[in-house]
């Protein structure tokens, strides 16, 4: 069995690439491509970038290049929802597009106006998260190209989207996927309340949050290769 992780930035992924075995690396599309196996399962993980274009990009280099069974997103959201607490986990059964006429994309395959998460690795997040004794819930993901760091862009893109947190990979990862009929699962930890200016935000340490999820991601293929083992895939 074969999973690709994604994360738009490097502390997304360097947990999981430092536990790989027997793990290789090669630049390939501008990217940076680890490869090696955990626990069973051939893992490629890859560092995308921030935005909707280049995890679109990422995505369908690694769907053409490697022929996954399954994609992960991981990485950190802001939170848009008071349900959500710093350091908390969401699982993102639905993602949407912030300021994009879905009237117009829902046209071309995969036909949507917003783009969910496999339900099967969405469970098995969800056992994994007990698992490791981390706050969660399941809600919709708003992705944008825009950094939100201000109260009243909060508040737009809450009204706008219904979303419980914010970010800018994920619609455009779970838009691929489903193009490619693969399942895939979006996981974010809440890094911050969408509130704080870019300019500040970057200066933050949010490598715990990020490393957080890149150990969910772990559990999840742990989870997935005692299913190989027993038959269920």
């Amino acid at each position: 069995m074969k999973v690709a992780v994604l994360g738009a930035l490097e502390e997304e992924i360097e947990l999981l690439k430092s536990c790989l075995d027997g793990a290789r690396s090669f630049e390939k599309a501008g990217m940076e491509v680890f490869e090696g196996s955990f626990d069973g399962i051939r893992v490629e993980c890859v560092k995308s970038g921030m935005g909707l274009v280049a995890a679109a990009a990422a995505t369908q280099f690694l769907i053409d290049a490697f022929s996954p069974d399954a994609l992960i997103f991981s990485g950190i959201a802001g939170a848009l929802s008071n349900e959500c607490g710093i350091g908390e986990v969401v699982i993102g059964n639905s993602a949407v597009f912030l300021d994009a006429d879905m009237n117009l994309i829902s046209q071309d395959k995969p036909h949507l106006d917003q783009f969910s998460s496999d339900p099967h690795l969405a469970d098995l997040a969800s056992l994994a998260l007990k698992s490791l004794h981390i706050p969660h819930i399941t809600g919709k993901l708003a992705s944008s190209n825009r950094f939100i760091g201000s109260k009243e862009a909060k508040e737009k893109a809450k009204g706008q989207s219904g979303a419980e947190a914010v970010e800018m990979e994920g619609a455009a990862f779970l838009q691929i996927c489903s193009k490619n009929d693969l399942p895939a699962l979006v996981l974010r930890t809440i890094s911050d309340g969408a509130c704080t200016q870019y300019s500040s935000f970057h200066h933050f340490d949010t490598s715990s949050y990020s490393h957080q999820s890149n150990k969910v991601v772990m559990k999840i293929l742990e989870l997935l290769s005692s299913e190989k083992v027993g038959g269920k895939l």
